[in-house]
């Protein structure tokens, strides 16, 4: 909601205030501004002026010498605008006027154009802010007055005001000024209405008949007759432009700002137009159809409140009028409809029609029943004052029920003991007194209070202690520890370890799954794992399923089934994990451990035109093994195949960190996944956490960069298939090199020439020594040791 700050001045008295205060002073109160802006700041020195004579320039087709009076002084300006002509009033920037678009500033100077001198510049709306974008230069109102600064007009402070649901009562101008109002205990100015009615009744024409009165228990209306239908003055089209609405015509622009001004819907009907001069309120049938303002046609349905004449709908009770109806420039007669509509149905027909407006948004919030007869005086007022004509004597006024104010009582013990703070009677009571609701003390400790219709929100005594906190300030309400109380007992280092763990593989762009700790013997025949014998399985005594008796002593049962639940939904990659307890007998006693585990299936990356596909293989899963132990600082790991029986034989490998086995990855047997009848790759790993937790190293500090170069060889090798490249690396390191710091593998070859079974690689060797600028000949002659150790190693190289 856009509300400029010059309207809001009008109703209660802001001038001491900066736009920051007000804008902080409506956030703390419940209303959040989202954002202020100040336009027109520049516009002090920019003037009215009229056209008085334009002539063609003598030496540019498209220039035009235009004489321009402020109304004392007269000026010669060149103006290229098409509609720069005689007659017209339009924006004039003097001599020295400075003008800012941004960071761009541009003085007007005295200048020539084409030989002709020129007094100023006659001003575009955009190139003074005004307007995105504008064709020619202002044609502005012959109400506004020559000589005067445009600022007058244009300058304004506007405040974006996002509201709650809730808060139906501050849809509106007058809604906003009020709460300024009761925050800083100010009187609010109630707008003017005095309506002067025509000798003619309107009883002698037009006859009002509510059949749905539960979708509409009020509806009131009047009419005016003789009325002049045409452009709205320039104070009114202003400031609905600076609500962000266009004008439309006086009397339809007059709704529009009650509604802005009031919050309340109001609608225009063409009195012409109505079939047997009444207005019927009844539901919809079954195959009506309306043509609405925006030009569609929509059907209705039995559940939606309609507004007709005595033949057919003219519009949707609370949501958009009837082209059938529509205020035209030869209308003379108008009916004024102000009426309060159930906010449910306005919502249901809203979502039916799909179709929202700034009418059925605040109906359906909630609008003020008692307020009905006020805003619709207001507008026949100002529609009188500027289009014109007779109001006619009386008010169509149908009321299917009363809407008295709610009786609510509440205790001051209380609103102390909920805000933290002791409030004096006297303190809540001008609370109350400032939201203009009517209270009375009981002398103890109660008030009863009367709050009135256009306060919807205020349904309980906690509502009224949450007004009390609210216009107290959320800020003057001194903060407090709270009552918690951390535990003194020490923390669980396995689950701050989880986390971290959790954290990383995520990182890995894995997803995290959950599985059940128990598992069946079905599960079980088809992992045929014999890591755990029988006896250290543990069974439960009364289990509610045969496939949920055994608690799991792997996590990997219960990634299979989820692996083979997606494969049967047509899912067919999944990277994710799991962090969950083992748990298994030790003797007499039950153990439970925590673990991680890996499954991996599917495609490697996701499909893309530039590369092909490819399926997750063993050296994917064991990049993430490499990754999670580096990013804990563990680099002295080796890989060995243990020949598990889970595993393809040739796929697999067991971790360990020196003699300690943390865990085993590798691609999951052919026969298993035949039993799952999942006909792709499986990966799957498997991690003892608190194994791994003893081992972390502590966070890595930075250290200082190399100062010497280091020297690098690439050495290539034919070595069988059959041999780990763990087994060279072992080698390597064994003959215990100060001047290697790294190794690495660089590249793979194989092809029939080197014969079935062999393979080319090439590793890489980083040399440095830390102390000095390392010579070639010293490269050399160990690069020489730690290839022939390889080579006279028995690794069948």
């Amino acid at each position: 909601m856009r509300i400029p700050l010059s309207w809001l001045q009008e109703y209660v008295s802001l001038s001491s205030l900066t736009p920051d205060e007000i804008a902080k002073m409506l956030t703390m109160a419940g209303l959040e501004v989202d954002h202020y802006e100040t336009i027109g700041g520049n516009l002090k020195e920019i003037i009215v002026v009229r056209i008085l004579e334009t002539n063609k320039h003598p030496n540019a087709d498209k220039l035009t010498v235009a004489s321009v009076t402020d109304g004392q002084n007269t000026y010669q300006i060149v103006c290229g605008a098409s509609n720069c002509r005689a007659g017209i009033k339009s924006a004039l920037a003097r001599i020295g006027t400075v003008l800012r678009d941004g960071d761009e500033v541009v003085t007007i100077k005295k200048g020539k154009f084409r030989g002709i001198e020129s007094e100023g510049m006659l001003c575009a709306a955009d190139e003074i802010g005004l307007a995105e974008k504008s064709d020619g230069i202002m044609e502005l109102s012959e109400d506004l007055i020559e000589g005067t600064s445009l600022a007058e007009f244009y300058a304004d402070t506007y405040f974006d005001i996002s509201l709650t649901p809730n808060l139906s009562h501050c849809t509106s101008v007058m809604g906003v000024a009020r709460e300024l109002a009761a925050i800083l205990g100010k009187p609010l100015q109630m707008p003017h209405i005095a309506v002067k009615e025509g000798a003619k009744s309107i009883a002698e024409f037009l006859q009002v008949h509510v059949i749905d009165k539960e979708g509409c228990p009020r509806y009131a209306c009047r009419v005016l007759r003789d009325v002049n239908i045409g452009p709205s003055p320039k104070w009114l089209s202003l400031r609905l432009e600076k609500c962000g609405l266009r004008s439309v015509n006086n009397v339809v622009d007059v709704t529009n700002y009650v509604l802005l001004e009031m919050g309340h819907p109001l609608h225009a009907f063409d009195y012409d137009q109505l079939e047997g001069r009444e207005v019927v309120v009844r539901k919809g049938k079954e195959g009506e159809v309306i043509q609405t303002l925006d030009n569609k046609e929509r059907s209705l349905k039995e559940t939606m409140t309609m507004i007709c004449d005595a033949v057919k709908p003219v519009a949707v009770a609370g949501v958009m009028g009837g082209l059938n109806s529509e205020i035209q420039g030869q209308t003379r007669d108008i009916v004024l409809e102000s009426a309060y509509f159930d906010p449910i149905g306005i919502r249901r027909t809203s979502k039916q029609l799909g179709l929202q407006t700034d009418a059925s948004k605040r109906f359906e919030r909630g609008t003020d029943p008692n307020q009905v007869l006020t805003v619709l005086d207001r507008a026949a007022m100002l529609i009188q004052q500027i289009a014109g004509g007779e109001i006619l004597a009386g008010i169509n006024d149908s009321q299917a029920k009363d809407f008295p104010e709610t009786i609510i009582s509440c205790r001051l013990s209380r609103v102390n003991q909920l805000i933290g703070r002791t409030f004096s009677c006297g303190e809540v009571e001008d609370v109350f007194k400032r939201l203009q609701f009517s209270c009375r003390w009981d002398g103890n400790d109660q008030f009863s209070l009367h709050v009135p219709t256009y306060r919807g929100d205020i349904k309980a005594e906690i509502d009224l202690i949450e007004e009390v906190a609210r216009l107290y300030g959320y800020d003057n309400i001194p903060r407090q520890g709270g009552g918690y109380q951390a535990s003194t007992l020490p923390s669980v280092p396995i689950y701050f370890f989880e986390k971290q763990v959790r954290a990383s593989l995520v990182g890995e762009g894995l997803q995290e799954f959950l599985t059940c700790d128990l598992i069946g013997p079905t599960l079980l025949q088809i992992v045929q794992d014999n890591s755990m014998q029988d006896e250290v399985m543990i069974k439960v005594m009364n289990p509610t399923s045969t496939e949920q008796s055994i608690l799991r002593t792997s996590l990997l049962p219960g990634l299979l089934q989820v692996a083979k639940y997606n494969f049967d939904h047509q899912n067919q990659e999944i990277a994710g994990f799991e962090i969950g307890r083992i748990h298994f007998l030790e003797g007499e006693r039950y153990k439970e451990q925590s673990m991680v585990g890996l499954i991996l299936m599917g495609q490697a990356s996701f499909s893309h035109w530039d590369q092909k596909n490819r399926t997750v293989d063993f050296f994917d899963l064991k990049g993430i093994v490499e990754n999670l132990l580096n990013q804990f600082g563990i680099s002295n790991y080796q890989f060995k195949n243990l020949s598990l029986k889970t595993f393809h034989s040739g796929r697999q490998a067991s971790i360990f960190i020196d003699s300690l086995e943390i865990g085993s990855i590798g691609e999951i047997h052919p026969a298993i996944q035949r039993r799952l009848d999942i006909p792709q790759r499986l990966l799957f790993g498997e991690f003892n956490l608190q194994d791994l937790m003893q081992i972390v190293k502590p966070l890595q500090k930075v250290t200082p960069l190399a100062i010497y170069p280091s020297s690098e060889r690439d050495w290539t090798i034919t070595i069988k298939d059959s041999i780990p490249f763990a087994k060279i690396l072992e080698v390597i390191h064994k003959q215990g090199s100060s001047l290697l710091e790294e190794v690495t593998l660089k590249d793979i070859y194989r092809s029939e020439k080197l014969g079935i079974g062999n393979q080319n690689i090439t590793l890489h060797f980083v040399y440095r020594d830390p102390s000095k600028t390392i010579e070639q000949d010293v490269v050399e002659m160990e690069h020489h040791r730690l290839t022939t150790a390889v080579i006279t190693s028995q690794l069948g190289v």
